[in-house]
């Protein structure tokens, strides 16, 4: 409206700079207004509108656990009856599985916030340590399996394999040697990206709280799904192979009845939809978690001075982490639940895809080390796509705690983000996820020697082999250390959702984020071929014709 009197008929004509100014204000309005769209998300503001996105998926999601819960109830007084539970309580071996877990989980709870204070001042340091031994140790893993072919006893797997299970190992750590040439000159932001990341946790410890919880509640739906597994198994596959031996048994001439193919592609459905309600519902408990950690980030970039609010008591989450898991509940819930079921299936096809080729190939003749090497490859394709849906969907959840879009705009947004800065988000996979394989690695050596010690001092001996290496504890303990392993990568999932969280808003918003923290943007322009070509001056009249613009709407 504010330059439409010179747009008409018999109005005098505009130049060249009047054009730019009139395109800079209707972009500036735009922006003013998808701001304030975005801060009142943000805000979880009572008098803006909060539509569900994707809300098909929730009621879909809900028909789903009404159905588990449904087909479950008759096997729930089975599997967890009060004699059985009763009857594991008194065994000793039980006592002492928790009495290992409870020392094992405190020490991982402790080494996450000790991990995330050594990040925040040493995240170099520990990145180019992660870098160097990470690669170096799968190296050393495959020289020695090559050097150990010759001996099976040592090494059963490389029985089958011979040499070449170890050259493919040190292959692979020579790859990685090779990508982290590749993004090297991301180190330096990377590790600015971890420091921040590790700071806004331990300023913001609820999203921490709220990952924990989110793994809880994945541990109580695994509960919940497996009666329903066993009551699908004993009712469906268990019938349907006894019908089978029963029409085409030995001595069996009739022809009625399913043959041996059609009763295993059965069992193969069977098992993918069981999978696939697995996976689903881990995948939202994961995702409701990706989600507040990406709003309560970006709360953090965008409207600041909701940070500073405190928590109403002790124990209790900041309201800037509490708005961010209600939006995730509410407003973003079916985006989760639409990009999780993505995800279940890729994951759940590559699995049953799996079982059904070992179960062909084991009713087979012994195969050759040809056909074993296409084996591995079939894997490998299998594994990285789906490592690739996953990588998308967590992308993809990262603007939708963002910005409150569906799961498909935040697609379309992933895909434009890695057009523009594909380098940033290649050296966010190749660079932090290590340092996180590393911390775990080390919780899980601290919680092994814990608990052997445990054992030592209650005076059980035992021993537990563990693919090629075989540990001095019974196998109670060893279990219970090496539930460390969820715990702490549970507990730093959030660090890789806020570095991910981090890199968005500077590709959307750099101005914004450079108001926050002007030394993390000034670290991350600073690596070379940044996908949004920092560095290149604009035209004289485009940046007068902005200011103007910039002016004429704050006016």
């Amino acid at each position: 409206m504010l330059f439409r009197s010179s747009l008409v008929e018999g109005a005098p004509e505009v130049n060249d700079y009047e054009k730019t100014v009139m395109r800079g204000v209707i972009k500036m309005q735009s922006i003013v207004r998808r701001k304030r769209a975005h801060s009142a998300f943000l805000r979880m503001d009572e008098n803006a509108a909060l539509p569900l996105k994707d809300a098909w998926a929730i009621w879909l999601f809900l028909a789903h656990l009404a159905v588990v819960v449904w087909v479950g109830s008759p096997v729930y007084s089975e599997v967890y009856s009060p004699d059985s539970l009763a009857a594991a309580s008194e065994d000793h071996q039980v006592r002492d599985f928790v009495l290992a877990l409870a020392l094992s989980l405190g020490t991982s709870f402790a080494f996450v916030h000790v991990f995330l204070l050594v990040l925040e001042r040493h995240a170099l340091r520990l990145l180019h340590l992660t870098l160097l031994s990470v690669p170096s140790m799968i190296v050393a893993i495959g020289l020695v399996a090559v050097a150990d072919a010759a001996g099976p006893d040592k090494m059963g797997v490389a029985e089958d394999y011979g040499p070449y299970l170890g050259g493919g190992i040190t292959l692979t750590g020579c790859a990685l040697f090779l990508g982290v040439y590749l993004v090297r000159s991301r180190i330096e932001p990377s590790a600015a990206l971890m420091s921040k990341s590790a700071a806004l946790l331990l300023e913001m410890p609820g999203i921490v709280k709220v990952a924990y919880g989110s793994a809880l509640t994945a541990t109580g739906w695994f509960l919940v799904w497996w009666p329903f597994a066993v009551y699908v198994v004993q009712h469906v596959v268990k019938h349907l192979w006894d019908d089978f031996y029963q029409q085409w048994g030995e001595g069996a001439q009739g022809q009625e009845g399913y043959s041996s193919g059609e009763v295993t592609l059965i069992c193969a459905a069977v098992y993918f939809l069981l999978l696939l309600s697995l996976y689903w519902g881990q995948g939202v408990c994961r995702g409701v978690s990706d989600v507040t950690a990406a709003g309560a980030i970006g709360a953090w970039v965008f409207v600041p001075e909701t940070v500073e609010a405190p928590a109403p008591c002790v124990g209790l989450l900041k309201p800037v982490v509490s708005n961010a898991l209600l939006r995730a509940m509410t407003t973003c819930f079916g985006s989760i639940c639409f990009g999780t079921l993505v995800v279940a299936v890729v994951s759940a096809l590559v699995e049953t895809l799996k079982q059904l080729k070992y179960k062909r190939m084991s009713n087979c003749v012994p195969l050759g080390l040809p056909l074993k090497l296409v084996n591995c490859c079939i894997d490998c394709v299998l594994d990285a796509i789906k490592r690739a849906v996953e990588v998308f969907n967590e992308w993809a959840l990262v603007y939708t705690g963002l910005y409150g879009r569906s799961f498909l705009a935040s697609g379309r947004a992933v895909i434009g983000l890695v057009k523009k800065a594909g380098m940033d988000v290649a050296a966010n996979l190749l660079l932090i996820t290590p340092v996180v394989y590393l911390a775990t690695a080390g919780c899980l050596l601290a919680t092994l020697a814990m608990c052997a010690g445990l054992a030592a001092g209650l005076g059980h001996e035992g021993q537990t082999e563990v693919i090629w290496v075989t540990l001095p504890l019974p196998q109670r303990y060893a279990l219970a250390a090496a539930l460390a392993i969820p715990v702490v990568s549970v507990g730093l999932s959030p660090l890789l959702t806020s570095t991910r969280t981090l890199l968005v808003c500077y590709a959307e918003a750099d101005h914004v984020l450079r108001r926050r923290d002007p030394e993390l943007v000034e670290q991350i322009e600073g690596a070379r071929d940044l996908g949004r070509r920092r560095g290149r001056e604009a035209p004289p009249v485009r940046q007068s014709a902005d200011v103007d613009a910039q002016a004429l709407v704050c006016v």
